[in-house]
């Protein structure tokens, strides 16, 4: 037993380290293909050195990232509010919560707390069971306040 099992050691230590070169290409519409192939003739090698526990697999790489043109443009606040753009999660997680912050749009607010019951000028007005359980001022689209 022992000596099967000595000879298996030995021989898992012997096998030789499998590589493979990998190319970096261009594809049609400009972003960056990665292949076990020369794409193109105009194709670039990538060096991968093996990653350590807790490294970065583009360690050691010079790699282009590409974005599509529309990303680039992408403005952080449509409404003119003071928020501007609330990452869904975020904007999920106020939600459960019932959490609102000054400066997130009308659309945001009615998202996380739903239809206001009945608007009075530039309140909305929350009610459960006959009271009443907050108001938001809501002026030009944006929430200013609440009480």
């Amino acid at each position: 037993m022992r000596t099967s099992l000595l000879i298996l050691m030995l021989g898992m230590g012997v096998c030789p380290a499998v590589s493979a070169a990998i190319y970096q290409c261009q594809g049609p519409n400009g972003q960056v293909i990665f292949s076990d192939s020369a794409c193109s003739k105009h194709a670039k090698e990538v060096e991968v050195h093996p990653v350590t526990t807790g490294g970065r697999l583009d360690t050691g790489t010079d790699v282009d990232v590409w974005q599509p043109a529309h990303h680039a443009s992408r403005k952080t606040s449509t409404d003119g509010c003071d928020l501007g753009y609330i990452q869904s999660t975020q904007l999920r997680t106020w939600r459960a919560r019932r959490q609102v912050k000054t400066g997130m749009s009308a659309q945001q607010l009615n998202y996380v707390l739903g239809d206001p019951d009945h608007k009075e000028g530039q309140w909305w007005v929350y009610e459960r069971r006959g009271k009443e359980t907050g108001r938001y001022r809501v002026r030009g689209g944006c929430l200013v306040s609440w009480r």
